[in-house]
């Protein structure tokens, strides 16, 4: 039953599909316009997570006064929260404002409190209850909207009303602050209303959230289209092609580890012409294989292009047994060649495993000079011995 309430209350669901979309989509970590919004966004996320949390396991009417002002005060998260994100994403005045929906039956004692001229609107009263129960409990002055106080009347909370059992209202669930007013030194009322309307308000205010996450939608569709208008220029070597699809994928914020490592084994020099046909075998297969990664990055769908040139890093089903160590090591620590390697470096543990690895299966396709070679040949070399192995073992099944 708890589970069901919870959805029917405030749905948090919504906070992971608006952050599916932030999270996911690299623009808000990089361009510019959105990356100055980017803590804001990440600190509404994580507070509306707490008050959700928080207000959908305490949605019944709170018998306590700490239990009230944390309903409040958690409340008020959401609220200003999603004042936030109307006024810095969407530009717009949100359509809870200006409503007077939910507090228009405040009562004082079994009389409605206000009337036609003084009612305020839920979003003034909220800010009031905010301000009487918690924030400002000690004065709290008239402002120009509050039109249920006289000029110069201050008001005064000593505390919050959650046990009144219907004796100062014929409200079944009430809630509501205990007044002191300088309009008379003698006047002490309690302004009561339903907890349920309460909740109401702040599932009206939640509940703008579709907003939010069309906003995020509309970014994402809008910089695509964009970018789709950028097509990779076919009519050029190879090697240059991958050079601007690089190109255009900086520009897209997308990862391009894969494209540096084709663009790498493409032009990387060779020192041994013994591993050369092998080479060629190998880097013929990207040549192959770049129309397809241009289709791929022209229509955006980088998971394609990642599985167009999967197999730069596919390795055979047989290994040794100490394979996919050496790969780590091999992949991980040789970056560039140090004039002195220290003996207990992770470099030089790097080149132990490259030693260890061409003189598996490796030296059956290709020769690996530890001592003498850079290590992008290296690498190089490692990813031909895979391929070839593969495609062999490939054909003997």
């Amino acid at each position: 039953m708890k589970d069901n309430k919870e959805k029917t209350f405030l749905n948090k669901q919504l906070i992971h599909e608006f952050m599916e979309l932030v999270n996911n989509n690299e623009i808000f970590f990089h361009k510019p316009e959105l990356v100055s919004l980017f803590n804001l966004i990440c600190t509404f996320k994580d507070r509306i997570g707490t008050a959700v949390n928080y207000l959908n396991s305490h949605e019944e009417r709170p018998t306590t006064e700490e239990d009230f002002i944390a309903f409040i005060v958690y409340a008020c998260m959401i609220y200003d929260g999603f004042n936030k994100m109307h006024e810095n994403l969407l530009h717009q005045i949100p359509i809870y404002k200006g409503k007077r929906k939910y507090f228009k039956d405040a009562k004082h004692f079994k009389e409605f409190y206000f009337d036609y001229d003084t009612c305020p609107t839920d979003d003034v009263f909220f800010e009031y209850l905010r301000a009487m129960a918690f924030a400002h409990p000690y004065e709290v002055d008239k402002r120009k909207d509050r039109l249920f106080m006289q000029d110069g009347e201050k008001h005064y909370c000593p505390w919050v009303v959650v046990n009144n059992f219907m004796s100062f209202d014929d409200i079944e669930d009430s809630v509501g602050i205990r007044i002191y007013t300088s309009a008379n030194q003698e006047d002490i009322f309690s302004l009561t209303f339903s907890f349920h309307n309460l909740k109401e308000y702040i599932k009206s205010v939640y509940n703008t959230f579709p907003a939010l996450i069309e906003w995020a939608t509309n970014i994402i569709n809008g910089q695509n289209e964009e970018w789709k208008l950028t097509k990779v220029n076919r009519k050029q070597d190879g090697i240059k092609v991958m050079q601007e699809i690089k190109s255009i994928l900086d520009s897209r914020f997308a990862n391009t580890y894969t494209i540096d490592t084709a663009i790498s084994y493409l032009t990387c020099k060779t020192t041994n012409s013994l591993n050369d046909k092998n080479i060629q075998i190998f880097r013929d297969k990207i040549i192959e294989y770049i129309p397809k990664v241009c289709d791929c990055v022209d229509k955006l769908d980088y998971e394609g292009m990642e599985s167009a040139l999967s197999f730069l890093s596919e390795t055979p089903e047989k290994m040794h047994q100490m394979a996919y160590y050496q790969l780590e090591k091999i992949y991980s620590y040789l970056d560039k060649r140090s004039k002195v390697i220290d003996t207990t470096s992770n470099e030089f543990w790097g080149l132990q495993q490259a030693y260890d690895f061409s003189q598996e299966f490796a030296k059956k396709w290709v020769i690996i000079d530890v001592k003498t070679m850079e290590y992008d040949e290296i690498k190089l070399l490692v990813a031909v011995a895979c391929y070839l192995e593969k495609q062999e073992q490939l054909k003997e099944k």
